[in-house]
């Protein structure tokens, strides 16, 4: 009776012990499983690059964490993506320059039309706004991984050519977020909001004439078969989206999970190969869309550098609104960018 005395007695002990571990010991003896939403298709290069990011940190963890990447919206709407990781809905995702709410309405800043005329350019921006950019996400709860991008955002038109300033005039045109808005308008356009996954029906019930996002979408979205005229303004040399990560859930994982983490981002070269597969895809798509059919049209410079100057009435929109962050940050970017 005695040794099972000392047994039930140890049992205790160790069953105490236990109870007494942090809740983030406990919970991962098993499988912890994030779910990350996009917009993206599933064979668009986003898509692929977080899957093998997941798939790396699946093995590098040994199993103890796995990523189930959700795309073409099938988890979250658009708009639902930067509250679902800010409230903890989800443990990570992309937030989208495209999709900026109020909260981090400056980190845009590259995003203002006309700001950038190539990638190189933008990345080489970005990279030196990192630390602003990861202080914005910080004040609402969110770890900055990733600076990474979608292509230059052109625009599509259905009907015509849209190859000067006052082409724009009275067309209606799909835009995301308040500076596309801003710029729409500033060029004489009629703005209708239209998330990315009702862009198609829209362009194919004539809600919208024209649409701006980037020409890689032409092909995964079928966007060639509702218009035939792709409009080289180049609105911006790219467009950015962050990976963000709710700290809460971060926290709440062991430090070798998220060394994990982190190695398997570096390991699978996620930003550098977002930024080439931003590149290549970009260069292709402008041969692709002429294959399916569509016309590219080459924007004359001076008709861009026309639209450069309308669009400052957009920048000042901004400024408004995003107050002394908004300056801070086109201040940063204008030193970025050497102007």
């Amino acid at each position: 009776m005695k040794g099972w005395k000392v047994f039930g007695f140890i049992g205790v002990l160790v069953f105490g012990a236990m109870l007494a571990l942090p809740p983030t010991i406990q919970a991962q003896t098993k499988t912890v499983v994030w779910n990350l939403p996009h917009v993206a298709a599933p064979t668009y290069y986003h898509t692929i690059n977080f899957k093998a990011f997941a798939e790396k940190l699946k093995e590098k963890s040994k199993g103890r964490m796995e990523i189930r990447v959700h795309p073409a919206s099938s988890l979250y709407p658009p708009m639902e993506l930067i509250p679902a990781v800010v409230e903890g809905r989800v443990e990570l995702a992309p937030v989208l320059s495209a999709y900026l709410v109020d909260l981090f309405l400056p980190m845009g800043v590259l995003e203002l039309p006309f700001m950038t005329s190539s990638m190189d350019e933008h990345r080489a921006a970005a990279e030196k706004l990192r630390p602003f950019f990861a202080e914005q996400f910080a004040r609402k709860g969110l770890i900055l991984m990733t600076i990474h991008t979608w292509p230059s955002q052109q625009l599509y038109s259905t009907k015509r050519a849209i190859a000067k300033v006052e082409d724009w005039k009275g067309t209606k045109v799909r835009i995301y977020g308040a500076e596309t808005a801003e710029l729409t308008k500033a060029l004489g356009g009629a703005p209708v909001n239209i998330p990315f996954g009702e862009v198609y029906t829209a362009l194919q019930r004539g809600v919208v004439e024209a649409a701006i996002t980037s020409a890689t979408n032409a092909e995964p979205m079928k966007f060639f078969e509702v218009t035939k005229y792709l409009n080289y303004w180049n609105i911006n040399g790219a467009s950015i989206e962050f990976l963000g990560v709710n700290k809460k859930a971060w926290d709440a994982l062991l430090p070798d999970v998220r060394d994990a983490f982190a190695a398997s981002l570096k390991e699978v070269r996620f930003e550098d190969k977002e930024w080439e597969d931003a590149q290549s895809w970009d260069a292709k798509a402008k041969k692709r869309v002429q294959e399916l059919g569509m016309t590219v049209v080459e924007i004359p410079q001076a008709e861009i550098e026309t639209a450069r100057k309308m669009a400052k009435a957009s920048w000042d929109v901004w400024l408004k609104r995003t107050g002394a962050d908004g300056k801070k940050a086109l201040e940063l970017a204008m030193k970025a960018l050497g102007r």
